[in-house]
């Protein structure tokens, strides 16, 4: 599985290398996520010319931004991603460029976006206003975050000792409700919550919401041995029934079980830790594409998200049960590449009425996603890209 694991990895920098470039800027969506694929491709390959490309990509970048009214702000998407990812690649020794000189004015506009997003009540992490408090963690800019924080403070709402966020909720049009996944939902904010207290331990609002945000997802727990879920997708009170959750970074246990385990060791509850490993050792033995609704290769719902998951945990935990797991998913990475007309052999699905099944080369649903998942699957050293994912 090495040897074909390599293959795949040179098969898509090649298509990545040879594409032609796109506007998009985002970290999960366009040329940023492609760029931070072939930094990590180009330090395993030590090739120069690569890592130039990269460069190259990037500086195009930052200066389609400053030409842009308004650019989009997102971690998804704008701004923020792109910014996070110039902070990593400096702070990792890719680039030597000082950060402040590529984002002077974003922060302001970040801020104030940010705000409004919350005034509004979305504080969702892909594009909402949780990824861009995630950039100002990354640039260590306190008092935004503060304010920031107050401001999720003030649009929670509290059940009991829980507290919980309202959002509309996904394929349910005109309607809201309580989410709890690492994407859209309370294990996102969370796990983002986390990066803040570990670079803010004094602030108790932070402490405060991370307790009430765990709180609520814990009271959604379902039986395990009836639904062979810990958990819903969505909050129990804002589904019309109960089913067994997907196996995805997006949705279901995974970052759910994440963000109580993290949660338990960053405030020393030992009944949160044992809570959390107990449902991550139960997801590594979770096996097959239907019974888990795997469907494509992508990082954000498919095989390639969960291979580098199990990864990272094996990287913590060194237990074997992870290991096995990742070198499972990983399997089904490269088994999925079956697409005459695919990137690599891959696409990613979509609903009908979003075009069905589509190629992609970004990082969240497309071929550098994949490429990452399985560089970091093959190389010894710490894949520190996937705190960009909230799962380091």
């Amino acid at each position: 599985m090495h040897q074909a694991t390599l293959q795949k990895i040179d098969e898509i920098a090649s298509i990545v290398l040879n594409a032609h470039p796109k506007r998009e800027i985002g970290l999960y969506t366009g040329n940023a996520g492609i760029s931070l694929f072939l930094f990590y491709y180009a330090r395993y390959r030590n090739a120069m010319e690569i890592h130039r490309h990269a460069t190259d990509i990037m500086e195009d970048l930052f200066k389609q931004i400053g030409e842009t009214p308004n650019p989009p702000f997102s971690h998804c998407s704008g701004v923020a991603g792109a910014g996070w990812l110039l902070d990593h690649l400096c702070q990792h020794g890719f680039m030597q460029d000082d950060p402040d000189e590529n984002t002077s004015g974003v922060d302001t506009y970040l801020y104030q976006r940010a705000l409004n997003e919350l005034d509004r009540g979305h504080y969702d992490f892909l594009h909402g206003a949780m990824g861009v408090v995630l950039y100002f963690v990354k640039r260590k800019q306190f008092e935004y975050l503060r304010h920031l924080i107050r401001r999720l403070g003030q649009i929670a709402l509290w059940d009991g000792e829980g507290a919980k966020w309202r959002t509309a909720l996904f394929r349910q049009k005109e309607k809201s409700g309580f989410n709890i996944c690492l994407s859209h939902g309370s294990s996102g904010i969370a796990l983002v919550l986390c990066k803040v207290l570990e670079i803010m331990p004094e602030e108790e609002q932070v402490r405060a919401l991370l307790k009430g945000a765990v709180t609520y997802i814990l009271n959604q727990e379902i039986p395990v041995k009836q639904y062979g879920s810990f958990f819903p997708n969505i909050s129990i009170e804002s589904q019309s029934e109960l089913y067994k959750s997907r196996l995805a970074w997006c949705y279901g246990d995974p970052g759910v079980a994440l963000s109580i385990w993290r949660s338990g060791l960053l405030l020393g509850n030992q009944e949160w830790r044992d809570k959390g490993f107990e449902i991550l050792l139960h997801l590594a033995g979770r096996r097959g594409l239907a019974e888990n609704r795997v469907q494509d290769a992508g990082f954000c719902h498919g095989t390639a998200g969960v291979s580098h998951f199990f990864n990272r945990l094996h990287r913590i935990t060194q237990r074997e049960e992870f290991k096995e797991a990742s070198g499972y998913w990983n399997m089904e990475t490269l088994k999925m590449a079956t697409f005459m007309d695919g990137l690599a052999g891959y696409k990613a699905l979509h609903s009908e009425e979003h075009g069905g099944w589509q190629t992609s080369e970004h990082l969240l649903e497309g071929i550098s996603g994949i490429g990452l998942s399985l560089l970091s699957s093959v190389m010894s050293e710490d894949p520190a890209w996937d705190e960009c994912m909230l799962l380091s």
